[in-house]
């Protein structure tokens, strides 16, 4: 009897055991088999681009969550830079609302290091002292070529350390080292950032609290960023729809453009330069009727802010178009990583 006692308890061990390990894997905080030097090789290509939320903005948009609910909407381009005064791995970062340049959220130079003794890809976060004088090194990265260290400004205990987990890399600061005293709130501040890094995606969660622990600011639910894929395009709208007394067949046209498929928008002009109340709207969607991702490309009434029409496709598609007669597009992805897709034009009523 004390024999099968026996076999049971070593059978529920096993089976505990292997349910522990289960679950510590599926939530995420299993230990990577990389070293890390090779975890540094994956990082440094995964992490270079640019990335939007637009979908998730979308989403809850569409499951009626109110103004304050929604998260914002953020555009964050991630550059590589040389800057070797700096440090070996230095990237340029500049973060906007609502895919507008002109709205900046947050710009910053990003430093990456392997540390052994933490075991971790150590990312070091610095402020400039003259913002707008480096706008624009997303475009060009030569603009950075006279910073030295003297400009920029760290704050100590804001560091995070990335490590990968077998599946994608957790971003975490260490406890309550991240902290300020805040002039306008009258109190310290404590910050908390956690962070995934995907192929694909980049999740960003900030949080501050005080010093009992109280909410200030941030979200439970971390802004869920996508890679954007970029094309190449042009359009062209009818002039008599545009103006009803034009006599003739004939089109404005707007040639030479990119946009993302994140929400990426497009405006068509006259011929004097002027709105002419279309543009166009790229964008990857999963609809909830079908539960089937799609790369929607949507024709855009300005006035409204509505989609008049639509095409569809396969969103790995490297070409999409639309022609309506009076409106026509096209779209190539700028790289040559997928195959055409068969497009299906859907008639909006």
């Amino acid at each position: 009897m004390s024999n099968r006692y026996s076999q049971i308890s070593i059978f529920i061990s096993r089976n505990l055991i292997l349910a522990v390990s289960l679950l510590w894997l599926s939530t995420g905080f299993a230990q990577s088999e990389m070293s890390l030097e090779d975890q540094m090789t994956l990082f440094l290509e995964w992490f270079p681009g640019e990335y939007d939320n637009n979908e998730q903005v979308w989403q809850q948009r569409e499951d009626g969550l109110n103004e304050q609910e929604l998260h914002e909407r953020i555009h964050h381009r991630f550059v590589p830079v040389d800057l070797p005064a700096v440090g070996e791995h230095v990237f340029f970062v500049i973060q906007t609302m609502n895919d507008d340049p002109e709205q900046v959220y947050r710009q910053r130079l990003y430093r990456f290091e392997a540390q052994s003794e933490e075991q971790a890809i150590r990312l070091e976060i610095f402020n400039m002292e003259d913002e707008e004088h480096y706008r624009m090194a997303w475009q060009d990265p030569t603009i950075l070529a006279d910073i030295t260290p003297s400009a920029l400004v760290s704050r100590p205990g804001c560091e995070v350390y990335w490590r990968h987990n077998g599946e994608y890399f957790d971003g975490t600061m260490k406890d309550q080292a991240c902290h300020f005293y805040s002039e306008r709130m009258g109190k310290e501040l404590y910050i908390t950032d956690t962070l995934r890094l995907t192929a694909s995606e980049i999740w960003i969660g900030d949080k501050a609290t005080d010093a009992d622990g109280n909410y200030v600011f941030g979200r439970d639910k971390p802004h869920v960023n996508r890679k954007v894929q970029r094309y190449s395009g042009w359009m062209g709208v009818r002039k008599d729809r545009v103006d009803p007394e034009h006599d003739g067949d004939d089109m404005y046209f707007k040639g030479n453009f990119t946009i993302h498929n994140e929400g990426g928008r497009q405006s068509i002009l006259d011929d004097e330069g002027n709105p002419t109340g279309f543009g166009i709207e790229l964008a990857q969607l999963t609809y909830q009727n079908t539960r089937v991702p799609i790369l929607k490309l949507g024709i855009i009434d300005e006035t409204t802010g509505e989609t008049i029409n639509y095409s569809w496709a396969a969103t790995d598609s490297s070409r999409i178009g639309i022609n309506l007669r009076w409106f026509q597009a096209g779209l190539t992805a700028i790289d040559d990583g997928a195959d055409d897709a068969e497009i299906t034009v859907a008639m909006a009523d």
